[in-house]
């Protein structure tokens, strides 16, 4: 023995496990270099073939096939040196990486095609005399023969490939899959590959690639047999798991569905992830595929749109355009460099196909990106022709005046900015005050009163006193509460002392309106307002009966007469009223219906919107936001997606980003109740980006953020769920316990999750604060019970204390069941405790007394679990027969749903137990059932 020799080398090992436990990357694949050159300094082959294997497994992670030759040929050596230097794990990983050494060769120009012939060959003679399957050498002739062009070639051996079983050599069953539906897709055989295909969709085969790989695959084949729901579920989910991915493939296709489908918008913000690979792809066949698929992208984008470009640490913003051309240059130079090594023309054939593909169907994503465009109506107003201005301005007054806004609307667009000096000097005045009245929340409220009051005045000069007082009466709900109110009481005042039937009918609605506004619904003087307004309407202004109809009814609904409300809007809306009440009559009969939980909301809803959505305007964002509300409140939106896919768009076009984020909140609602988290994801996230580019409520922002974090958690992306629940705990006032209670206990699962357990632990005790805040004992509890299950083994003593201060709560809650449930967990939890610290007869006790309660409960499978960890007790305290009985009496408990965890547990304990007290195993028949289960 040379001890110095064995330290050396227990030093190279020690360096390989350092190496092997860094966090994936090129320093990750430095270090195991490094780990390798020293294994060989001290001659330590066995260490020497680990550090090789996992070399090249970090090259394929990296996708850098390129750095797993050296390695490669170096365990070839090793093995024709000494065989059992291998262990079976690293046998059978350098016989699978023969397979990826095909495809490397493959995607590389400068490997000729004798060399990747001759490998191909060597990898047939190696699996034939291992007595493996031939199916992945059948593949890879397949994919060589497709790759040069050669049809009749790729054909035999395809057919070779999808005959053939699959053996311990072959990709996992969905990749093989995966491989075979894309050949069929390659031939046009698009319902053959989904046939192929689908089924495999429903398994979770526990593949990295999986099911993306078979998704994204799949999606060109739904748009050509014009399933096109399909197609946006495939590319929706297959889009969410390889968007991060800054390596691996599939990327190409998606930029090329997104190009081809109307969804530029979101191939952009995809291509802009990926901008790394225009300059740092990890192969020449990726880059060539990622090149051409971005240049199809580009060339839908504007020209003049800018890109930052990193390249060796520098970023260098670069138009589309001649981004554009940069990449069509590169794919179509790798193509030319594959094709001469294959002496054929069949790499650049694709790429050109490839950059002239023309667009498909278009295939409506998740959320919307414009509102889909009103169908055409016999009744719709023709449009305005070329006429006198004075003509069109006074058509345009006499519309507004009638209530027919949307009438009004297109005419005062269609009114020339400057028409001033064409038309007489009220009508002028008239029209300038109805501008700034339309424009009243879409512009600086400073400049929108000067308009008016300018407008005003000059009506005044002109002695239009009557005109010029109601445009100060619609003005009034441009100032603030009290001085809008002021400013209408004394145009009413004005309207009452001078003014025409219309103008003391018109005050007295507008004032109702605003101190409706302010009121708590104890004061009765809008429904009086609204009463007189009635009154005088009948006897004064036939043409505002309807509206004040309309008003005393919404005065009405507000303080509870909902029958009175109803029956009154009924009869408005028989009555055929123009625009203005239709549209008013119609929000409040929605809005009645929804708070009465009447289902006949949703038709209501549906002939808001259809009645108000052209011409377009902020009309049709309120249409499309009671709609929202509506479905929300109803608890329907899983019914009703694409309605609240419209909303999402109309938001878009012609609401406000609160409209955007609210819709896409609702529609995630429905998305998970349809138990669709990837979309219900996508649609929180466009709710976030609109969320941080502009103003919104913050009361919408707070339950965006916390339910992406729920989704987020749910589809396990651990660390995007702890960012967004962080921001909204961020944005809960100190105020609101109760929902910083909800965020917190979500936010301490995650961050269990993410294996930070002195945190998590922090974050549950945290929101039984919040809970106990709101008297929420139960829910305190609850958390408080979390918070000592997630402190760390070493923290006993404060483990105890939490369930000290959680016991001490349960006195107060009321609901028994809930009471027993979280006394069960304490005396589990302590039962923990006692077998850490060896206190086994406590530990005993504490876990029959949580399994008593288990029973009361009727939880079959923690009890079964509660009494097999009674049974481990018992073995440890030195009772080998009692740990025996208990374990065939878990194994009573044991049901068909019983997880297969918690039979090895049984079976294992069980084992101990009868070899501890000498007996056979070989024959017990519940060992026997319990192996029998393990190994179905």
């Amino acid at each position: 023995m040379n001890p110095e020799n064995d330290a050396t080398k227990d030093a190279a090992e020690r360096r390989f496990v350092e190496a092997y436990h860094m966090p994936e990357g090129m320093p990750r694949h430095e270090a195991l270099e490094r780990a390798a050159r020293a294994a060989d300094a001290v001659d330590h082959l066995p260490l020497g073939v680990s550090c090789r294997i996992a070399l090249i497994r970090s090259a394929y992670d990296l996708g850098r096939y390129d750095l797993m030759l050296a390695p490669f040929a170096w365990c070839g050596t090793a093995e024709q040196r000494d065989p059992t230097a291998f262990d079976d794990w690293e046998l059978h990983s350098f016989d699978w990486a023969h397979k990826w050494i095909v495809s490397g060769l493959l995607a590389d120009p400068r490997f000729t095609l004798a060399q990747i012939g001759s490998f191909v060959d060597q990898l047939a003679s190696r699996y034939q005399r291992l007595g493996y399957s031939m199916q992945p050498v059948h593949g890879a002739r397949a994919e060589l023969a497709a790759h040069v062009g050669d049809d009749e070639a790729y054909r035999e051996h395809f057919a070779r490939y999808l005959a053939t079983d699959r053996g311990p050599m072959s990709d996992c069953e969905a990749c093989v899959v995966e491989e075979q539906a894309g050949h069929l897709i390659r031939q046009g055989r698009h319902a053959e590959a989904v046939a192929h295909a689908e089924h495999q969709l429903a398994r979770d085969t526990g593949c990295a690639t999986q099911p993306q790989g078979i998704l994204t695959t799949l999606t060109p084949a739904f748009v050509a047999l014009g399933e096109l729901d399909r197609a946006r579920d495939a590319h929706v989910v297959a889009h969410r798991l390889v968007r991060d991915d800054l390596v691996g493939g599939y990327l190409d296709d998606h930029l090329v569905f997104c190009a081809t489908s109307g969804n530029v918008a979101r191939g952009v913000e995809l291509l802009r992830a990926h901008l790394h690979r225009v300059h740092h792809s990890t192969s020449p066949s990726r880059a060539m595929d990622f090149a051409a698929g971005a240049a199809l992208l580009l060339s839908r984008v504007d020209g003049a749109e800018e890109f930052t470009v990193p390249r060796d640490g520098i970023t260098t913003p670069v138009r589309a355009a001649e981004l554009r051309a940069q990449l069509e240059e590169l794919a179509l130079g790798i193509a030319e460099r594959f094709d001469r090594r294959n002496g054929t023309d069949a790499v650049s054939r694709r790429v050109r196909q490839t950059l002239a593909t023309p667009d498909t169907a278009p295939v409506p994503l998740v959320v919307p990106v414009a509102a889909p465009a009103p169908p055409e109506s016999a009744e719709e107003e023709p449009p305005v022709e070329v006429a006198d201005p004075v003509e069109l301005a006074r058509r345009m007054c006499d519309a507004f005046d009638r209530g027919e806004f949307t009438t009004g609307m297109r005419l005062l667009r269609s009114l020339p900015p400057d028409l001033d000096p064409l038309l007489p000097e009220s009508l002028a005045a008239l029209v300038a005050a109805r501008r700034a009245i339309v424009a009243g929340h879409s512009r600086p409220q400073d400049e929108v009163l000067a308009e008016l009051g300018a407008a005003v005045d000059r009506l005044v000069a002109c002695g239009e006193h009557d005109l010029a007082n109601r445009y100060r009466a619609r003005g009034a709900s441009l100032l603030g509460e009290e001085e809008g109110v002021a400013a209408a009481r004394a145009c009413l005042a004005e309207a009452d002392a001078a003014g025409t039937p219309y103008t003391r009918v018109l005050t007295r609605l507008l004032l109702a309106d605003l101190l409706a506004e302010g009121d708590d619904g104890e004061s009765d003087e809008p429904r009086v307002l609204a009463a007189e307004a009635l009154g005088l309407a009948e006897g004064g202004a036939p043409e505002l009966v309807a509206r004040a109809r309309c008003d005393l009814a919404q005065h009405l609904a507000t303080t509870g007469r909902l029958d009175e409300a109803q029956d009154e809007v009924t009869d408005v809306l028989v009555g055929d009223p123009s625009a203005s009440v239709r549209f008013d009559a119609l929000r409040l009969l929605l809005k009645i219906q929804t708070v009465r939980g009447d289902e006949a909301a949703v038709a209501t809803g549906a002939e808001f919107v259809g009645s108000f959505s052209s011409p377009r305007g902020p009309w049709t964002a309120e249409a499309h936001r009671q709609r929202v509300a509506s479905i929300e409140r109803l608890g329907l939106e899983a019914e009703h997606l694409a309605e609240l896919r419209d909303a999402v768009a109309a938001g878009r076009e012609v609401g406000v980003p609160d409209d955007v984020a609210k819709a896409c909140y609702a529609l995630a609602g429905g998305y998970l109740k349809a138990g669709r988290f990837v979309e219900a994801a996508e649609v929180l996230e466009e709710a976030v980006r609109v969320i941080g580019t502009d103003e919104v409520d913050p009361d919408a922002v707070v339950p965006v953020h916390y339910r992406l974090g729920q989704v987020c958690a749910r589809l396990d992306e651990t660390e995007s769920a702890r960012r967004h629940l962080e921001t909204a705990l961020g944005l809960v006032p100190p105020d609101e316990p109760w929902r910083r209670a909800m965020v917190l206990d979500v936010l301490a699962g995650v961050l269990r999750r993410l294996d930070r357990p002195r945190e998590a632990a922090s974050a549950y005790q945290g929101a039984a604060a919040g809970w106990q805040e709101v008297s929420e004992f139960a829910e305190a509890a609850g958390s408080l019970v979390e918070a000592a299950a997630a402190l760390p083994d070493e923290e006993a003593a404060g483990c105890a204390a939490v369930l000290a201060s959680a016991e001490a709560l349960l006195p107060r809650v009321e609901d028994v069941e809930q009471r027993t449930h979280l006394t069960a967990r304490i005396a589990a939890i302590r039962a923990f405790l006692h077998g850490q610290s060896g206190d086994l007869t406590a530990a005993v006790e504490q876990n029959g007394v949580a399994e008593e309660l288990a029973a009361q409960l009727g939880d079959d499978t923690w009890r079964t679990f509660l009494v097999t960890r009674g049974a481990r007790f018992l073995l440890q305290a030195g009772d080998p027969a009692n740990a025996e009985a208990e374990a065939r009496r878990a194994g009573t408990l044991i049901t068909d749903d019983t997880p297969l965890q918690l039979l090895g547990d049984t079976a294992n304990v069980l084992e101990e137990a009868l070899r501890t007290q000498s007996k056979p195993t070989t024959g017990d028949p519940l060992l026997r059932a319990l192996q029998s289960r393990l190994d179905s």
